[in-house]
């Protein structure tokens, strides 16, 4: 294993809290993207509990090429009804049977797609739903998706990277990305708000700008013009709250496209919450991170974590592993950065390479024994299946009270 721990000052790769531009973004939680995310992380998390009940090993299966393809609403002036379905397509790959014995694939999957659904989605009930299945068992081993017995799975006894890959995680939090998640907590609090929130932080030394998408959810306002008064009476409130806590100016923009003229439907106006109603369709892989924000700063990895197999996936395993260091390491030195290289069929506690960045003074070896300790782990699989990453909205008390902390 090659460590290599990054100067504190000099040449490295600054933290996202030392630079004098911040930019952090959050898609909420029915974002297409992160509704996308979700089905195929829980879908894994119900089909691993299910093989691990009947078969007492993780099956292989990696569900990360879910996609979700926007239904169509029909509107009135201040409602709608579906006029074509919300679509959602498994892909990937997945094992059918074991010992010779079926198992339940689609029903799991589409159960974990309508709870999902259900959870994120406020006017789900409004929602016309269809869902495909469009995942194989293919394969050049034979038993690698109809496993005869646990000895067809390789990773059983001995956990190993399926690929190579590069993986990263960082922490604590920064504080522009307590701002973006407590934006969207913010606005979602409201009856009249759906679940897709957008919100971009930008933080300029001392000068924040934090850019906000709420859409109205049929039912609860009926004039634009009373939506617009809702939208900026919440900004307003944010707006105070965010100038006790942060040091410069604060500006909370909401919905710079929107009007107070013509029907609320002309506004950003939802059944569901959703842009899913307008045919928006989303993907694994191309929204949140695992920390739940995109945080261009922090460095990323190559891999999407969301519905990869949580038994031995690089992508869901080690980026659990490079999470958990993280967290150790800013335990004890504050921010840093941890980077992770492993190889295809390296053990986890073997990667290639690892790069340790913090931005206070580490006594030689201490962080690098914090790290290798780390990846010495194989408890992950509880953590994993508890829905660790799977998005949610956070407490507005929890993120105000870290902002407080956090200005100290």
């Amino acid at each position: 294993m090659s460590i290599a721990t990054q100067p504190v000052s000099g040449q490295r790769t600054p933290l996202p809290h030392e630079l004098a531009v911040e930019i952090v973004e959050r898609k909420g939680v029915g974002h297409p993207d992160t509704l996308a995310d979700g089905i195929a992380e829980l879908a894994s998390i119900r089909y691993s509990q299910h093989c691990l009940d009947t078969a007492g090993a993780v099956l292989h299966h990696n569900l990360d090429k879910v996609a979700v393809l926007g239904g169509r609403a029909a509107f009135t002036d201040t409602d709608g009804t579906y006029d074509r379905p919300l679509r959602v397509v498994f892909g990937g790959r997945i094992s059918t049977s074991f010992a010779g014995r079926k198992l339940p694939v689609r029903e799991i999957l589409e159960q974990a797609a309508i709870e999902r659904l259900r959870a994120t989605l406020p006017g789900f009930d409004r929602v016309r739903l269809e869902i495909r299945h469009e995942t194989t068992d293919s394969s050049k081993f034979p038993h690698w998706f109809a496993p005869r017995s646990l000895d067809d799975l390789p990773e059983w006894t001995r956990a190993f990277s399926n690929d190579t890959a590069y993986l990263v995680g960082s922490g604590p939090r920064t504080v522009a990305e307590s701002v973006a998640l407590l934006a969207e907590a913010w606005f979602r609090r409201h009856a009249w708000a759906g679940s897709d929130i957008k919100a971009l932080v930008v933080r300029r030394g001392e000068s924040w700008t934090v850019t906000v998408c709420v859409p109205a959810l049929a039912g609860q306002l009926v004039t634009s013009a009373e939506f617009d008064d809702a939208v900026t009476a919440s900004a307003r409130e944010l707006t105070a709250e965010l100038e006790q806590r942060l040091p410069g100016r604060v500006d909370v923009v909401c919905n710079t496209r929107g009007s107070r003229t013509g029907p609320i439907s002309g506004q950003y106006f939802t059944l569901s919450g959703s842009a899913i109603d307008y045919g928006e369709d989303g993907l694994v892989g191309r929204g949140n991170a695992r920390t739940g924000l995109i945080s261009g700063a922090h460095l990323s990895g190559n891999e999407a974590t969301f519905g990869k197999n949580p038994a031995y996936h690089v992508g869901k395993v080690g980026g659990w592993l490079a999470d958990e260091a993280a967290r150790a390491v800013a335990a004890e030195f504050g921010p840093c950065r941890i980077g992770v290289l492993w190889r295809n069929g390296a053990t986890y506690d073997q990667p290639a390479s690892v790069e340790i960045t913090t931005s206070e003074p580490a006594p030689p070896g201490e962080a690098e024994e914090l790290v290798r300790a780390t990846l010495a782990r194989t408890d992950w699989m509880e953590d994993l299946l508890s829905g660790r990453y799977l998005a949610r909205i956070e407490p507005v008390e929890e993120l105000l009270a870290s902002l407080t902390q956090a200005a100290g």
